[in-house]
């Protein structure tokens, strides 16, 4: 405490019993927020502790915790407002959707109501199908090659096709027997490091049956298993003898009814199974381009041990032996088209 504010420490002794709770007492400052709506052309005053209004007449709200006055009707709002010291995607496609939200981005002088942007720069959001498709052409490529007709009737369209080896640009090469990573192995590490995930959603399980008991009841539902897990698939060079992984990662393309598998939700955090129903809409493709039909292929399974929460000492070991795997695969595969006598 500064010199000469010893009093502040002597009030509080015998923890006096009026108080708000931690933070209810702070005040949020929007003069900054105010500043950037005017350079949208939405001038705003302040009407209440939480509300502003616009020149329209409309009112915006700030989320605070503070309780609402007695009397004063909490709905009487048609806007609610956000100012957060950081704008996120999310909050950004939030306000893009919803009509009834204003978005300012402080730092950036940017500005979202009605749904559209009224000020900054605008970003633009590329599509991720064709990232997912070039990855996808990437995949297939990276060890035995491909033809043009033969990556589309593995699932993709040819416009889809030539967007994709148009992006890959000088990774790959068109030979007199198709398309293949110019460098040998290229495109291994390449599709493994750089794939930037599956995305979409995540939900996380647990059960009292062995891993690889829950294993075989999400493959016999449709779903493809990812990540070390795979060493003990039928079929599959294991991946040394270690010990199962605590955790599996299963994709899925279409609703799971887990509680009728024998599953439960996570509730802390360790959960024996990760689900995800993937955004990328080519991760069964490529996987059925692969022969598999229990697993993903084996660059999206590398790029899942990558990706581990918690990557221990196996799980690292292990993603060196698919790369190294992925890795000689291409190299003989290339001499066998390439260097054996005629």
């Amino acid at each position: 405490m500064m010199p000469g504010l010893e009093w502040v420490n002597a009030a509080y002794r015998g923890r006096p019993q009026i108080t708000l709770p931690y933070g209810l007492g702070d005040t949020t400052d929007l003069t900054n927020a105010l500043s950037v709506l005017k350079l949208a052309g939405l001038r705003a005053v302040v009407e209440s502790h939480d509300t502003i209004r616009l020149a329209d007449g409309r009112r915006a709200r700030f989320p605070t915790l503070t309780q609402q006055p007695r009397g004063e009707d909490p709905s009487n709002a048609e806007l609610l407002l956000m100012a957060p010291r950081t704008v996120t995607a999310t909050q950004i496609a939030l306000a893009e959707q919803t009509a009834t939200m204003l978005l300012v981005d402080v730092d950036r002088r940017r500005v979202w109501i009605d749904g559209r942007q009224a000020l900054g720069t605008k970003e633009r959001w590329k599509d991720a199908a064709p990232i997912y498709v070039a990855f996808a052409v990437a995949r297939m490529l990276a060890v035995n090659g491909s033809t043009f007709d033969g990556l589309v009737r593995a699932g993709l369209t040819a416009g889809q096709v030539d967007d994709a080896l148009a992006r890959l640009g000088k990774r790959v090469h068109r030979t007199d027997i198709g398309w293949e990573s110019r460098q040998v192995g290229g495109l291994v590490d390449f599709a493994i490091a750089c794939y930037p995930g599956p995305g979409g959603v995540r939900t996380r399980w647990t059960s009292d049956l062995p891993l690889i008991e829950q294993a075989e009841r999400l493959i016999r539902v449709g779903c493809r298993i990812s990540g070390r897990a795979i060493s003990d698939r039928p079929g599959y060079p294991a991946i040394s003898k270690r010990e199962m992984p605590y955790r599996l990662v299963a994709f899925t393309e279409q609703e799971v009814d887990m509680a009728v598998l024998g599953f439960e939700p996570d509730t802390v955090g360790f959960a024996g199974t990760e689900l995800i129903r993937p955004a990328d809409p080519t991760a069964f493709l490529t996987a059925a381009a692969a022969g598999y039909t229990d697993r993903t292929d084996d660059i999206i399974s590398a790029n899942t041990l990558l990706r581990a929460d918690y990557r221990n000492a196996d799980d690292a070991a292990s993603l060196q032996e698919v790369r190294n795997r992925l890795q000689f695969l291409a190299d003989t595969g290339y001499d066998l088209r390439y260097n054996l006598p005629d």
